[in-house]
């Protein structure tokens, strides 16, 4: 895997890591992190129970393209994770915001593709 990659990969981790512990796991829910680093894919998951019904849910994904862009494919949180990306040295034109359309990307101040 090219240097790139595994640097990027290892911010993924390292913050999806944080984002977990922050995160009040109790006994009704827990987050965990789901990764497949051959393919590039990078989830937290959310499950447990509320009430008598069990819940399952994917609370972000991410996937490192071969060509070194991050695709934010789910962000079911209300964190900037772009800004958290930023701030550890990923630029703007290696973030595309996969949720969005193409013509929505083009005015984020990201990558398009």
């Amino acid at each position: 895997m090219d240097k790139k990659l595994v640097h990027y990969a290892s911010i993924i981790t390292e913050w999806f890591d944080a984002f977990i512990k922050r995160r009040n796991s109790g006994p009704d829910a827990e987050y965990e992190l789901i990764t497949d680093t051959d393919h590039g894919h990078f989830q937290v998951i959310r499950t447990g129970w509320r009430k008598d019904a069990f819940e399952y849910s994917v609370v972000l994904h991410f996937q490192l393209k071969p060509t070194g862009k991050i695709w934010i494919l789910v962000n079911n949180t209300d964190r900037l994770i772009t800004d958290d990306l930023l701030e550890r040295g990923i630029p703007s034109s290696d973030i595309v915001i996969g949720f969005l359309p193409e013509y929505m990307r083009a005015h984020s101040g990201f990558a398009v593709a």
